[in-house]
């Protein structure tokens, strides 16, 4: 969730209860939730009682994106440590058998989602391979919505971030 909570342009509803809301056969139940520097991280609980099976939800939401349209965070620490976090819960949730896709969204499912997408991208990139193919993964993306990566700032961004990244974790080749 790459996006702050609120009413008004750019801002997300609160969808979430603070306790336990059902839906037809569907149960979410709220756990707990961590606030770390740069984002927010909540669990939740979600049971189909059809079959009576439950889910952990891992809910992170990034705080701190400025709240005009197109423009970037300043720093790339925050983004780092989200991407991080998150490439980090799906997979143990995969090791432990759990086949539940990685979400994101924000506002207009444009352009702060795709800098998230795009940086889990770099980041698995750079982590197999050891090097990165920003413009064809900004291709590939675009290719499958108009306007995600679109502007200077992005591409500005996510070369920064991705930089910054290797830095921070020792992968930069020197």
């Amino acid at each position: 969730m790459v996006i702050d909570i609120g009413d008004g342009p750019r801002r997300c509803p609160r969808y979430w209860a603070d306790d336990e809301i059902q839906f037809d056969h569907i149960v979410v139940k709220y756990m707990q939730s961590e606030s770390c520097p740069y984002y927010t991280r909540r669990e939740f609980n979600v049971t189909n009682c059809k079959i009576n099976d439950t889910l952990k939800v891992t809910q992170l939401q990034y705080n701190g994106w400025p709240t005009v349209e197109g423009e970037v965070p300043e720093v790339c620490r925050g983004i780092i440590e989200l991407v991080d976090q998150a490439l980090s819960n799906h997979n143990k949730e995969k090791n432990v058998g759990c086949k539940s896709p990685l979400t994101v969204h924000c506002s207009l499912g444009t352009d702060r989602s795709s800098i998230f997408v795009a940086m889990c991208i770099l980041v698995q990139q750079l982590r197999n391979e050891k090097c990165v193919d920003i413009c064809t993964t900004a291709r590939k993306i675009r290719s499958q919505r108009p306007r995600l990566l679109d502007t200077y700032a992005q591409y500005e961004f996510l070369y920064r971030a991705i930089v910054n990244y290797a830095d921070l974790h020792k992968l930069s080749s020197e």
